[in-house]
C-alpha cells in the first residue's frame, strides 16, 4: 500500500518536474539590430533636446503654461530673447534634418529614452514661436519654413521607434500642420508652390504605422525574453517589469493561478501572432479593417483597443498632412492663374507630382469640388462614406456649459465619428 503510495508520489513529483520544466523552455526568438546610418541626425536630436532651455516666462501662447480663457499679449522682445537663447538647441536640430535619421532599436530597457519625449514635443512647440516671430517680424517665407523644418522634424524622430516614438512624432506633426495653416494666408505663389513640395516629399517619406507596429513587436518580443530571464517572474505577475512597465495588474490574468500553467512559449508565441495579425491590418485600407481576435491572454488582449486608436490617430494626422500640402497647391495655383483648377489633375506635374490618396480610403484620391472662386476638399473620415463633403461635428461638450468654439465644434479624436474630414474645417 505503502509502496504504491509512494511510487504515485514520485509519478506525480516527476510529472510536475517535467511540465514545470517543459512550460520553461524558452522561446527562440531572433530579433534584428539595424544598421545606423552615419552620421545619424538622430544624435542631433537628443543633443538638441539637451540644449533646449524651457520657457518658464510664457512668452508665447504656443508655450505658455499658465494660459487661461483671457487673452494675453506676449512681446516680441521676450519671445525673441528666449528664441536666442535656444539658438543652439536650433541649430542642432537643423544639423540632423540635414542627415538620414534612425533611432537606436529599444529593447525593453528603454528608460533612458524617457526624457526624450517631452524634449522633442518642447522643441517642437519652440519652432512654432520661431515661426510666430518671424511672422511678427514680417517675414513669412522664414515663418513657413520653420513651421515645414517642424514638420520635418517630426518625420524624422518616428523613424525606427516603438509605438510612443511613432505617436510623438505624429504628435509633432500636427503641432507643425496647424501653424502651416494658419500661415498659408501670408504666403506667395512661389512660396506656397515650395511649401506643397516640401511637403509631398516629407509626406511620401513618412515612416509607415506598420513599420513602428513592427518595431513594437521586437520590443515586446525583448520585453517578454528579459522578463522570462527572472527565475521568480511567476511568482508575481503583478511586480515583474514586463507587466510594471505595461501598467498591468493581476487583476488582468483570470486567475493568480494562470500564470503557472502557461509555457513561456505559448505566450510568445500569441504575443508575436497577435503582433503580426496587427502589422498586416495596417497594410490594409484604413477603412478594410480585419476584426483582431484576442489571444486569450488578457495582459495582451488589455492593449487591443489602443492599437485600433493609434492607428486612428496616425491615418487622422496623414489625412491633416495631405489636406494641408494640396491646399497650398491650390493656392499657388490660383495665384499664378487666378482662379482655382476644376480638378487635382490639372495640379500635376507644376504643383504636386501625384494627386493624393485619401488616408482614411487608402485607394481612392482625396476629394475636390470647385464651387466658383472657392472650393471643397476632403477625405471619406474614420466611418468610409463619403458624406459629400459633410464635415464631422464633434458633439461632445466635455460637460461644458460654454459654447464651442469653431476649432471645438470640428475637432474630431474618436474612431466612430461620422461625417467627412474637411480640409480648412475639421483641422487640428
Amino acid at each position: 500500500m505503502f509502496a504504491w503510495l509512494g511510487g504515485g508520489v514520485i509519478v506525480l513529483c516527476l510529472a510536475a518536474g517535467g511540465f514545470w520544466y517543459w512550460i520553461n523552455i524558452p522561446p527562440q526568438i531572433k530579433i534584428p539590430t539595424p544598421v545606423m546610418p552615419h552620421p545619424n541626425g538622430f544624435d542631433y536630436f537628443r543633443r538638441a533636446g539637451t540644449a533646449f532651455v524651457k520657457d518658464t516666462q510664457g512668452v508665447d501662447v504656443s508655450t505658455d503654461s499658465s494660459i487661461s480663457n483671457q487673452p494675453k499679449q506676449y512681446p516680441l522682445a521676450p519671445k525673441e530673447a528666449w528664441l536666442k537663447k535656444n539658438a543652439k538647441a536650433f541649430q542642432l536640430l537643423r544639423e540632423g534634418l540635414k542627415y538620414p535619421a534612425l533611432h537606436v532599436a529599444m529593447r525593453f530597457n528603454f528608460g533612458d529614452f524617457f526624457p526624450e519625449y517631452a524634449q522633442y514635443r518642447h522643441l517642437a512647440y519652440a519652432l512654432v514661436v520661431e515661426s510666430h516671430a518671424r511672422g511678427e517680424r514680417g517675414d513669412w517665407n522664414d515663418a513657413l519654413q520653420s513651421a515645414l523644418d517642424d514638420y520635418h522634424f517630426g518625420n524624422q524622430i518616428a523613424r525606427g521607434g516603438t509605438m510612443i516614438f511613432g505617436m510623438t512624432g505624429s504628435a509633432v506633426r500636427v503641432i507643425s500642420l496647424n501653424q502651416l495653416g494658419v500661415l498659408m494666408a501670408h504666403s506667395n505663389a512661389t512660396s506656397a508652390k515650395s511649401a506643397a513640395a516640401s511637403l509631398e516629399s516629407f509626406y511620401d517619406e513618412r515612416y509607415p504605422y506598420s513599420e513602428t507596429l513592427q518595431e513594437e513587436k521586437w520590443f515586446e518580443q525583448s520585453a517578454y525574453l528579459e522578463t522570462f530571464s527572472d527565475p521568480s517572474w511567476r511568482i508575481d505577475a503583478a511586480h515583474n517589469p514586463l507587466f510594471q512597465t505595461k501598467g498591468y495588474s493581476h487583476t488582468l490574468w483570470r486567475s493568480n493561478a494562470q500564470i503557472f500553467f502557461i509555457s513561456k512559449r505559448k505566450l510568445m508565441s500569441d504575443l508575436t501572432n497577435l503582433m503580426d495579425v496587427l502589422i498586416e491590418n495596417a497594410h490594409r485600407p484604413y477603412v478594410k479593417q480585419e476584426p483582431v481576435p484576442g489571444s486569450g491572454i488578457p495582459s495582451m488582449d488589455e492593449m487591443l483597443p489602443t492599437y485600433k486608436f493609434l492607428h486612428f490617430m496616425w491615418v487622422r494626422e496623414n489625412t491633416f498632412a495631405v489636406e494641408v500640402m494640396t491646399m497650398y497647391a491650390l493656392r499657388a495655383y490660383k495665384m499664378d492663374n487666378g482662379h482655382y483648377p476644376k480638378n487635382l489633375k490639372v495640379l500635376l506635374p507644376t504643383y504636386l507630382h501625384k494627386i493624393p490618396i485619401d488616408p482614411f480610403d487608402g485607394i481612392a484620391p482625396l476629394h475636390y469640388q470647385l464651387q466658383g472662386n472657392k472650393y471643397l476638399l476632403w477625405s471619406i473620415g474614420p466611418d468610409g462614406v463619403d458624406n459629400h463633403g459633410t464635415p464631422i461635428i464633434n458633439t461632445d461638450t466635455n460637460g461644458s456649459s460654454q459654447p464651442m468654439t469653431n476649432r471645438q465644434r470640428y475637432l474630431f479624436m474618436s474612431p466612430d465619428c461620422k461625417g467627412d474630414v474637411v480640409a480648412g474645417v475639421n483641422m487640428p
